[in-house]
Protein backbone atom coordinates (compact mmCIF):
# COMPACT_ATOMS: atom_id res chain seq x y z
CA UNK A 1 0.00 0.00 0.00
CA UNK A 2 1.39 3.36 -1.05
CA UNK A 3 0.78 6.33 1.26
CA UNK A 4 -1.50 9.09 0.03
CA UNK A 5 0.48 11.62 -2.00
CA UNK A 6 3.19 9.09 -2.80
CA UNK A 7 3.86 8.70 -6.49
CA UNK A 8 5.25 5.65 -8.25
CA UNK A 9 8.32 6.31 -10.37
CA UNK A 10 9.52 3.69 -12.84
CA UNK A 11 12.94 4.05 -14.47
CA UNK A 12 13.64 1.74 -17.40
CA UNK A 13 17.35 1.41 -18.13
CA UNK A 14 18.20 0.02 -21.58
CA UNK A 15 21.92 0.75 -21.97
CA UNK A 16 24.73 -1.00 -20.16
CA UNK A 17 28.50 -1.11 -19.91
CA UNK A 18 28.86 0.00 -23.53
CA UNK A 19 27.73 3.52 -22.52
CA UNK A 20 29.05 4.28 -19.01
CA UNK A 21 28.17 7.95 -19.37
CA UNK A 22 24.48 6.91 -19.48
CA UNK A 23 24.61 4.70 -16.41
CA UNK A 24 24.63 7.06 -13.42
CA UNK A 25 21.67 9.33 -14.20
CA UNK A 26 18.94 6.68 -13.79
CA UNK A 27 20.34 5.68 -10.38
CA UNK A 28 20.67 9.34 -9.35
CA UNK A 29 17.10 10.17 -10.37
CA UNK A 30 15.66 7.02 -8.80
CA UNK A 31 17.50 7.86 -5.58
CA UNK A 32 16.13 11.38 -5.63
CA UNK A 33 12.56 10.11 -6.05
CA UNK A 34 13.02 7.66 -3.18
CA UNK A 35 14.42 10.39 -0.93
CA UNK A 36 11.34 12.46 -1.78
CA UNK A 37 9.41 9.53 -0.24
CA UNK A 38 8.06 8.25 -3.55
CA UNK A 39 8.07 4.61 -4.59
CA UNK A 40 11.05 4.24 -6.91
CA UNK A 41 11.74 1.23 -9.10
CA UNK A 42 14.36 0.52 -11.75
CA UNK A 43 14.00 -2.13 -14.44
CA UNK A 44 17.08 -3.22 -16.37
CA UNK A 45 16.52 -4.53 -19.87
CA UNK A 46 18.39 -5.05 -23.14
CA UNK A 47 22.10 -4.44 -22.35
CA UNK A 48 21.42 -2.61 -19.07
CA UNK A 49 21.48 -5.95 -17.28
CA UNK A 50 25.25 -5.89 -17.78
CA UNK A 51 25.44 -3.07 -15.22
CA UNK A 52 24.25 -5.45 -12.52
CA UNK A 53 26.88 -8.15 -13.05
CA UNK A 54 28.89 -8.77 -9.91
CA UNK A 55 32.09 -6.69 -9.99
CA UNK A 56 31.01 -4.35 -12.80
CA UNK A 57 29.79 -1.47 -10.62
CA UNK A 58 33.09 -1.36 -8.75
CA UNK A 59 35.08 -1.03 -11.99
CA UNK A 60 32.81 1.02 -14.24
CA UNK A 61 33.70 4.70 -14.18
CA UNK A 62 31.02 7.15 -15.23
CA UNK A 63 33.62 9.33 -16.90
CA UNK A 64 35.81 6.69 -18.56
CA UNK A 65 38.77 8.97 -19.29
CA UNK A 66 38.97 10.20 -15.70
CA UNK A 67 39.18 8.87 -12.21
CA UNK A 68 35.71 10.02 -11.13
CA UNK A 69 33.00 8.11 -9.37
CA UNK A 70 32.26 4.49 -10.09
CA UNK A 71 28.79 3.17 -10.77
CA UNK A 72 28.90 1.47 -7.36
CA UNK A 73 28.72 4.90 -5.69
CA UNK A 74 25.40 5.64 -7.42
CA UNK A 75 24.10 2.09 -7.04
CA UNK A 76 24.80 2.08 -3.28
CA UNK A 77 23.01 5.41 -2.86
CA UNK A 78 19.96 4.04 -4.67
CA UNK A 79 19.87 0.90 -2.54
CA UNK A 80 20.25 2.88 0.69
CA UNK A 81 17.34 5.13 -0.36
CA UNK A 82 15.10 2.10 -0.98
CA UNK A 83 15.09 1.91 -4.77
CA UNK A 84 14.00 -1.50 -6.04
CA UNK A 85 15.95 -3.24 -8.85
CA UNK A 86 14.28 -5.62 -11.31
CA UNK A 87 15.72 -7.37 -14.35
CA UNK A 88 13.80 -8.16 -17.52
CA UNK A 89 13.88 -11.95 -18.00
CA UNK A 90 14.87 -12.01 -21.71
CA UNK A 91 17.80 -9.67 -21.03
CA UNK A 92 19.45 -12.35 -18.89
CA UNK A 93 19.87 -14.56 -21.94
CA UNK A 94 20.85 -11.59 -24.12
CA UNK A 95 23.68 -10.80 -21.69
CA UNK A 96 24.68 -14.47 -21.26
CA UNK A 97 24.04 -14.42 -17.53
CA UNK A 98 21.81 -15.79 -14.80
CA UNK A 99 20.44 -14.21 -11.64
CA UNK A 100 23.40 -15.76 -9.78
CA UNK A 101 25.77 -13.62 -11.88
CA UNK A 102 24.11 -10.42 -10.67
CA UNK A 103 24.26 -8.27 -7.58
CA UNK A 104 21.23 -8.55 -5.32
CA UNK A 105 18.03 -7.69 -7.17
CA UNK A 106 14.39 -7.55 -6.08
CA UNK A 107 13.12 -9.78 -8.85
CA UNK A 108 12.92 -10.81 -12.48
CA UNK A 109 10.05 -9.56 -14.61
CA UNK A 110 8.67 -10.52 -17.99
CA UNK A 111 6.83 -8.43 -20.53
CA UNK A 112 3.46 -8.66 -18.82
CA UNK A 113 4.82 -7.58 -15.45
CA UNK A 114 6.81 -4.73 -16.97
CA UNK A 115 3.75 -3.47 -18.83
CA UNK A 116 1.72 -3.62 -15.63
CA UNK A 117 4.42 -1.75 -13.72
CA UNK A 118 4.39 0.94 -16.38
CA UNK A 119 0.60 1.21 -16.42
CA UNK A 120 0.49 1.59 -12.62
CA UNK A 121 3.32 4.14 -12.43
CA UNK A 122 2.65 7.84 -12.19
CA UNK A 123 5.92 8.60 -13.95
CA UNK A 124 7.88 6.41 -16.39
CA UNK A 125 11.34 7.52 -17.51
CA UNK A 126 13.55 5.58 -19.90
CA UNK A 127 17.27 5.70 -20.50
Amino acid sequence: MVAEGTKKYLYIQTTGVEAPERSASPFFLATTAALMEHESTMVFTITATSLLRKGVAEELRIKPQGDGATLKFFMDQAREAGVKFYVCAPSLDLNDCTVDDLVEIDGVVGGTALNEMASEADVVITF
